[in-house]
């Protein structure tokens, strides 16, 4: 019995420890450091613009997703909410200032080849169920949302994501990371926006659609209200 205890906590301690070690800080620079970096757009909509860094803190406004904001400062520790980690971060959005949890930034920002009022923003999406990391798109035009993607990896970072320049299609190509592995669920290589309509595809020349997945994402503000 004592051994089956300690086993049982031998396991959960090595499923906690693979948690935490995926679960790497989202972290921006702010204008201090880099005043180009520091703009950035925003990941979510109705995000909630507060007087301090927490949840608690009175909300000043909220911002529509796509939303231009520049970051002036960081939080001193990070937050973690629903299984994605990121500091607080103080920002300037036209004459009002405030402070937004870094989660909800866009790590990636990328502008439609068709039409440049489209933007593609990218970003984590917490942990699934098997402690497997998720990230999203999802594709906004003025403020609003038009469609949205998850997709589950263990490799895949912002770095790894790029929109193929090509005048006629809007093409996103999901690379390896900086390590040159890649593995995404199903396998897809490329998302592809066509009909105001995100699609994984795994490739090119197929004509075969990969489903979506069906994806319900919790964060409309910061996840807490």
């Amino acid at each position: 019995m004592k051994t089956l205890k300690n086993s049982m906590f031998i396991g959960l301690l090595l499923l906690a420890t693979s948690v935490i070690s995926q679960n790497k800080e989202v972290e921006f620079d702010i204008y201090t450091t880099s005043a180009s970096k520091a703009s950035r757009y925003l990941l979510a909509d109705h995000v909630a613009l507060r007087d301090c860094p927490a949840t608690q803190c009175q909300q000043l406004t909220t911002i529509a997703i796509g939303t231009n904001v520049r970051l002036l400062a960081k939080s001193e520790s990070p937050q973690t909410i629903d299984g994605v980690t990121s500091r607080w971060y103080k920002v300037k959005m036209g004459p009002q200032i405030g402070w937004i949890w870094g989660g909800l930034i866009s790590q990636k920002t990328m502008v439609s080849n068709t039409n440049p009022e489209i933007r593609f923003v990218f970003g984590e999406a917490g942990l699934d169920s098997n402690a497997q990391q998720q990230f999203q798109i999802r594709a906004i035009k003025n403020g609003v949302e038009l469609d949205k993607i998850l997709l589950k990896s263990n490799t895949l970072t912002y770095s790894g994501i790029e929109l193929l320049k090509n005048q006629d299609q809007d093409i996103i190509s999901l690379s390896s990371n900086e390590e040159g592995n890649f593995n995404v669920n199903d396998s897809p290589m490329f998302v592809v926006f066509k009909d105001n309509r995100l699609q994984k595809m795994t490739s090119l020349t197929s004509s075969t659609e990969v489903q979506n997945d069906v994806f319900q994402y919790a964060y409309s503000s910061e996840c807490e209200n």
